[in-house]
């Protein structure tokens, strides 16, 4: 790990510290009233005041006039995708330190980590030879391998939904054919998941009978493409692989459906590279008593590429910045230090919390919470709390002040799904916001996910909520939960289902090599 440190002191114009001075000289220090104990049941803020006095400043703080929109406005339409790698990334990186600078933290540094393959897309391209020469819209998927030079000349077999009956009526032919994969139209957000868990599934099937790609029907319609990846660990996927528009693969299908050969050359010149850097951004406000622990509240600052990445997540990048200057502004320090993480590679695998993990194991003991926020503009209403009933306790009485604010549901559900994994497989107690879908299923790693699906207003109110739950468990005067160990782990697994998830996904062998989470 390859660490920047760059210390941070907010700036002040000369012309403000002449009339400071003045002022200062004028005016005879004020002499305060010595403060009277607060109830020993009583959770404080600071030194001076109560959680009751300080969630207002800042969730006022959040919901006034604040950089959030500008800043989201920048990263997406000026930076715009933020494929890991890649030079708009790079530049999104230097401007997110910059961004925390003038959040007025007290240090804000990056943290670079290896990326195992660099990737990109070449001029993927589809010629239908027959029954008919037709436009096909096309995208790679993340991480494809590219065709041989020249592309692959093959025909297409319908596999329906790639399951184990599909791949069965298709039967030897699929061997040195692309196959054809159809999905259902995303509309919850439990389809989103269902989708990739599935899919792990459908390219082993396709290996085995000896395919020569897959053509993934979008699952978004009016010809709306996205773009995803089933490699998780940063590394090149099997098969060459697209994702075809929902329209254009169904009129190749109807084809097939009635009776005639589909066959199509494809040409798909990813640009592969050996290993790359990129790098998470970490920021700190230091605490007053307990400064060697903290709570982490983070977001991933990368994006896939053909749209700019609003939804996901640079509002929530966003929000991160700008949840850091709330509470600076608040003028208090919790009891323990808050970090702000803005993860890269999380597309790929959740590649820098997952790094970021592996180099700041030595003190995870003194970690107290990840909050983790991923899934758009739609309004929070609580936190899935991985699993960790034994936190709900602390947690209710902590984010009393947000209840105002719709905070009120705790789920206990633990999913691979985000930047919560690694340190959840570690033991740290974790917070996944739990959001209303709004306009995420849809829009969602696709070419719209842009900077006008934002609710600004709802995004603002999210700072709002961040900026508290972050300042409300850093300042408890006990940990929401103590860190797991490996057997606790694996009982939470079993109890949650979180093991088979990981199986599908791809995870399991990982965290049974010792590679991610928790040693024995």
């Amino acid at each position: 790990m390859l660490v920047r440190r760059i210390l941070c002191w907010p700036f002040v114009g000369a012309g403000l510290l002449l009339s400071v001075a003045s002022a200062q000289a004028q005016i005879p220090p004020v002499k305060r009233a010595p403060l009277s104990p607060l109830p020993s049941s009583q959770q404080t803020c600071s030194i001076e005041r109560s959680c009751a006095d300080v969630a207002p400043l800042m969730i006022r703080s959040a919901l006034g006039i604040s950089p959030l929109e500008e800043n989201l406005r920048y990263l997406t339409d000026s930076i715009g995708g933020r494929l890991t790698g890649s030079p708009e990334a790079d530049r999104a990186i230097g401007w997110s330190v910059e961004a925390l600078r003038r959040a007025a933290v007290d240090e804000v540094h990056t943290e670079e980590f290896t990326v195992p393959i660099g990737w990109s897309e070449g001029p993927t391209h589809v010629d239908v030879l027959s029954p008919e020469p037709l436009r096909v819209r096309l995208v790679s998927t993340g991480w494809s391998p590219p065709t041989p030079d020249g592309g692959i000349t093959a025909d297409v077999v319908d596999v329906g939904l790639g399951d184990d009956a599909g791949f069965a009526r298709a039967g030897t032919s699929v061997n040195g054919a692309i196959a054809l994969v159809h999905t259902d139209i995303l509309r919850t957000r439990g389809d989103l998941f269902h989708e990739r868990m599935v899919g792990r599934g459908i390219v082993d099937r396709a290996m085995k009978a000896g395919g020569a790609g897959i053509f993934w029907m979008s699952s978004r319609p009016n010809l709306l493409l996205n773009r995803n990846t089933l490699a998780l660990t940063g590394r090149l996927e099997e098969l060459p692989q697209a994702i075809v528009a929902r329209e254009d693969l169904a009129r190749l299908a109807r084809f097939l459906s009635a009776g005639q050969r589909v066959r199509v050359h494809f040409d798909m010149p990813n640009h592969v590279s050996g290993p790359i850097k990129s790098a998470n951004v970490v920021a700190e406000i230091r605490g007053r008593e307990n400064p060697d622990q903290y709570v982490l509240l983070g977001a991933h600052l990368d994006s896939w590429d053909l749209g700019t990445g609003a939804l996901d997540d640079g509002c929530n990048a966003a929000i991160v910045i700008d949840a850091a200057r709330a509470i600076r502004a608040s003028g208090t320090i919790p009891r323990r230090s808050i970090r702000f993480a803005l993860f890269t590679g999380e597309e790929q695998g959740m590649l820098g919390s997952w790094a970021y993990a592996r180099a700041h194991r030595a003190e995870l003991d003194r970690m107290v919470a990840a909050i983790i926020l991923d899934e758009g503009t739609g309004q929070v209403r609580g936190y899935s709390v991985g699993g960790r009933m034994d936190t709900l306790g602390a947690l209710r009485e902590a984010l009393d002040p947000v209840q105002s604010l719709g905070v009120k549901e705790f789920t206990r559900d633990a999913e691979a799904r985000t930047d919560n994994l690694d340190f959840l497989l570690e033991g740290v107690p974790t917070l996944v916001a739990n959001q209303e879908p709004a306009n995420y299923v849809l829009n969602e790693q696709a070419a719209s996910d842009t900077f006008d699906k934002v609710d600004i207003p709802a995004l603002k109110r999210n700072a709002a909520i961040a900026a508290v739950t972050a300042y409300a468990i850093a300042d408890l005067r006990e940990r929401i939960g103590p860190r797991q160990s490996r057997a606790e782990i694996v009982q939470l697994m079993k109890d949650t289902g979180l093991d088979q998830q990981m199986k599908l996904e791809g995870f399991w062998p990982m965290w049974e090599q010792g590679e991610r989470g928790r040693r024995p």
